[in-house]
């Protein structure tokens, strides 16, 4: 299996003003352990997409400036994907997608990402909107024997409603976190969320490694 560096190019945030008039949005995010905070809802539905992709192993909101022809521009966000790293610039409307790099020093390629794109992505995006609340708040009381119990269980593609029955006494939230955490690393697939809401009846299988 492939390994990937722990040192991460991005870490926190610049210092910068909160846009005017601007919301703000906080969120814990699992996935890099700490609190982002985020300014439009745009930038939460690709925070929430980030979240969801197991292949993303890194990411930083606001990490740095685009030195572009007609002046520097605050990118959004850095993500890292295994070996592929990107600055994200968020658009309401279409653009071109890579449309340069960084900075002369820095060959990271910078890209816009249309906000037609993620709706083409809102029922997998809403789903996680749901799930990312049980990985905040309930992940550290889950026994990780509970959750190799679930990943094993999971070869037989059960559907949620089964896995609750099937592990108590466990607390029914616990196990279900447990489900959503083994979701979160990749190790289960649930491809109905990208087309259906979740529920009972929505099935999970084992990864193939």
């Amino acid at each position: 299996m492939a390994t990937h560096s722990t040192v991460h190019r991005y870490t926190i945030p610049i210092h910068s003003a909160r846009p005017k008039g601007a919301p703000r949005y906080e969120f814990y995010a699992p996935k890099i352990g700490r609190r982002v905070t985020l300014f439009t809802p745009l930038q939460v539905r690709f925070w929430t997409l980030l979240e969801s992709a197991p292949l993303v192993h890194s990411y930083c909101e606001r990490p740095a400036y685009w030195e572009a022809v007609e002046g520097r521009r605050l990118t959004d966000f850095w993500v890292k994907a295994g070996p592929r790293e990107a600055c994200c610039i968020l658009a309401d409307d279409v653009r071109p997608g890579r449309v340069g790099t960084l900075s002369s020093s820095l060959d990271i390629g910078v890209r816009y990402v249309a906000a037609g794109s993620l709706a083409s992505r809102s029922v997998w995006i809403d789903n996680w909107v749901r799930i990312l609340p049980y990985l905040t708040l309930n992940a550290r009381l889950v026994n990780e024997r509970l959750v190799r119990d679930i990943e094993r269980a999971s070869v037989a593609a059960p559907t949620l409603a089964q896995l609750e029955c099937d592990f108590q006494p466990n607390d029914i939230v616990l196990v279900r976190t447990a489900v959503f955490m083994l979701l979160h690393r990749g190790s289960i697939k649930a491809d109905a969320l990208r087309l259906l809401p979740l529920g009972p009846g929505t099935v999970f299988r084992r990864a193939l490694v």
